[in-house]
C-alpha cells in the first residue's frame, strides 16, 4: 500500500476550519443567505471569495479522491461502496435530515421567505417538501431533502464516488497505473502540471451552457474531475514533485486571475456570472476559461506549499482528521443559530464576526468532544468509524 501522506490529511483539516471562517463572515457579505447582517460589506464579498472560492470545496473533493486511493488500496469495490454509503448517507439521512438541516430551513424562511411563525409550525413544511429520486438538471435530486443546506456536499460525493468506481478500480490496475505514470511523467515536464486545467476549463464552458443552474451537473462533473486527480497523487510521487516545484507559478495563476481577470470581466466590463444569466459570447468563454486557471492554480499552491511543509504526523493530526466530518456537519447550523442572536446586538460588524467565530467554534467542539467522540452509536450516525477500545 502508498506510504500515508500526512500533509493531504494537514489540508484536509486546515480545509476545514477554512470553511468554517468562510460561513462566519456569510452574515456580513452582500450575497443573500439564510441569515444576514444589517451592514453588509461588498469590498469583504469580493475578498472572501477571491481568497477562498477558487479552492474552498474543489480541494475537499480532491482530498476525498486521494482517501479513496486509500480505501480502494486495502478493500475491495463493494466494500467501498458500503462504506461510503456508512459515512455519507447514514449522517446525511438520519442527524442531517431530522436534527441539523431543519433550523437551517427556519432562518431560509423568515430571512428570505418573509415567514413570521415560530420554529416548531415552521417544521411540517419542512418534511412536507420532500420528493422521491428523480434525475433533473442537479445531481442532488437523485438524493432528495427537502433543504439540503451544506450537505449538499455529502450527496455530490457520493454519488461521485458511485460514479467514478468503474474508473478508480481500473486506475489500480497494471493498464491503469501505467496510465497514471503516463499522466506523471507529462506534468513532470516545464509546465506540464497546468495541463488539468484543460478538462476543467472546457468542463465549464460546455457544460454551464448545457445546465446553467447553480449546483448543476456542470459542478458535478468539475469537482469529480478534481476528485480523480485526487485519488491519483498519492499514486505517484512525481505529481506531488510538479506540485512543489510549479506552487509558486500556481500563486498568481489563482490571485491575477481572479482579481484580475474575473475582476475586471466583473467589475469593469459588467459581466454577470450567474448560471444562465449570460448568452455565449467571449466573454462567457474567458470566464469560464479565467475561473477554471484560477482554481488550478490555487489548489497547486496549496498542495505544493503542505508538501513542501506539512507532511508530519502529531497527535494533533490524529485529532483534527477524526474530527473533520463531524465538525462539518455541525458547523453551519451551530454558526447560523449563534448568529441569530448576536447579529441583532448593538455592535460593529467586526466584533460580531468575532463573537460568532468563537461562540460557535467552542459549541461545535463541545458537542463534538461530548455528544459524539466517545460515544459508539453517535459515532456511527456522524459516519466516524467504530471506537477502538485499548
Amino acid at each position: 500500500m502508498t506510504e500515508r501522506r500526512y500533509d493531504l490529511d494537514w489540508l484536509r483539516v486546515l480545509a476545514m476550519l477554512a470553511v468554517f471562517v468562510f460561513h462566519c463572515t456569510r452574515f456580513f457579505d452582500t450575497e443573500g443567505w439564510h441569515l444576514k447582517n444589517a451592514e453588509q460589506s461588498f469590498g469583504l464579498f469580493v475578498l472572501v471569495r477571491g481568497l477562498m472560492w477558487p479552492w474552498l470545496m474543489e480541494l475537499f473533493f480532491l482530498l476525498s479522491g486521494a482517501g479513496a486511493w486509500y480505501a480502494l488500496s486495502r478493500r475491495s469495490a463493494g466494500t467501498f461502496l458500503v462504506d461510503r454509503a456508512k459515512r455519507l448517507l447514514i449522517p446525511l439521512y438520519t442527524v442531517g435530515l431530522c436534527i441539523l438541516i431543519p433550523p437551517q430551513y427556519y432562518f431560509e424562511l423568515i430571512t428570505n421567505e418573509g415567514y413570521t411563525g415560530g420554529f416548531w409550525q415552521a417544521l411540517p413544511g419542512y418534511f412536507e417538501g420532500w420528493d422521491i429520486p428523480r434525475l433533473t438538471a442537479w445531481p442532488t435530486t437523485l438524493f432528495n431533502l427537502a433543504f439540503g443546506g451544506h450537505l449538499w456536499f455529502l450527496r455530490f460525493l457520493f454519488l461521485i464516488s458511485l460514479v467514478t468506481l468503474p474508473l478508480l478500480v481500473f486506475l489500480k490496475s497494471p493498464r491503469g497505473l501505467r496510465w497514471i505514470g503516463a499522466v506523471a511523467g507529462w506534468c513532470g515536464r516545464r509546465g506540464g502540471v497546468f495541463v488539468f486545467a484543460v478538462p476543467l476549463a472546457l468542463t465549464l464552458v460546455i457544460l454551464r451552457r448545457v445546465f446553467p443552474v447553480d449546483r448543476g451537473w456542470a459542478e458535478f462533473v468539475w469537482y469529480a474531475i478534481y476528485f480523480v486527480i485526487g485519488y491519483i497523487i498519492p499514486a505517484d510521487g512525481r505529481l506531488t514533485d510538479a506540485f512543489k516545484r510549479y506552487r509558486w507559478v500556481g500563486l498568481p495563476l489563482w490571485l491575477v486571475g481572479f482579481f484580475g481577470g474575473i475582476g475586471v470581466l466583473v467589475l469593469a466590463l459588467g459581466y454577470d456570472a450567474a448560471p444562465g444569466a449570460e448568452p455565449f459570447s467571449l466573454q462567457y468563454v474567458l470566464f469560464q476559461v479565467i475561473w477554471a486557471v484560477a482554481s488550478w492554480g490555487s489548489v497547486v499552491f496549496l498542495l505544493g506549499l503542505g508538501a513542501r511543509y506539512l507532511n508530519f504526523n502529531n497527535r494533533a493530526l490524529a485529532y483534527g482528521n477524526e474530527a473533520v466530518l463531524p465538525f462539518y456537519m455541525f458547523h453551519q447550523t451551530i454558526i447560523l443559530v449563534v448568529g441569530f442572536f448576536i447579529i441583532p446586538l448593538s455592535l460593529g460588524a467586526l466584533p460580531k464576526f468575532l463573537i460568532i467565530t468563537v461562540l460557535s467554534f467552542a459549541a461545535i467542539m463541545a458537542l463534538y468532544e461530548l455528544g459524539v467522540r466517545r460515544i459508539g452509536v453517535m459515532r456511527f450516525f456522524f459516519g466516524m468509524r467504530r471506537l477502538k477500545r485499548s
